[in-house]
């Protein structure tokens, strides 16, 4: 451990680095396999990326934003994959310098969804990580969005550049 990093420093760092790697991982599936409308085995697995990774992202901001400073105590504090609850430990500043106006959930055909308002007028919509993985357990289907990899491919550049103000944070850069 460098002795100059502080713990969240240092467990930020691993986290923005997963959800970037991850979303340059998503990318090239939206490239080269899932290019067209809502496929319930691709749009899942999609799903299961974007909510995983969006989730580090704000983890990893969580902590470089956190007053905790014991290990323990910083993973206490980003337990959860509601994406509104873990917003709600940040300010409305605090959420609009990583581009977040605000995140809230919402229900679509009886899938928990988080809607998040980006500062620059554009939306993302990210699965429930939990919900997504059970969804065997519902008795519909999502809504089919004929549009769906392009909206992902989008999404995926708005999460990258979130992804690089981190990383700045953090005096990394992502070229």
């Amino acid at each position: 451990m460098n002795p100059n990093k502080t713990e969240k420093e240092i467990l930020a760092k691993r986290a923005i680095f997963r959800a970037s790697s991850g979303l340059h991982f998503l990318d090239q599936c939206l490239i080269h396999i899932h290019r067209g409308a809502t496929d319930p085995a691709f749009s899942r697995s999609c799903y299961i990326l974007f909510s995983f990774n969006f989730e580090l992202i704000l983890k990893s901001y969580l902590l470089l934003t956190s007053k905790q400073t014991e290990k323990s105590e910083l993973i206490k504090e980003i337990k959860s994959h509601n994406l509104d609850k873990l917003s709600k430990k940040l300010s409305k500043d605090e959420l609009g310098n990583i581009g977040i106006k605000n995140i809230r959930t919402k229900k679509d055909s009886g899938f928990k969804e988080y809607l998040i308002a980006m500062t620059t007028g554009n939306n993302i919509v990210i699965q429930d990580l939990i919900d997504v993985r059970y969804d065997f357990e519902k008795g519909n289907l999502r809504n089919i969005d004929k549009n769906e990899s392009t909206r992902m491919n989008n999404e995926v550049d708005i999460l990258l550049e979130m992804t690089k103000k981190v990383m700045k944070m953090l005096e990394y850069q992502n070229d």
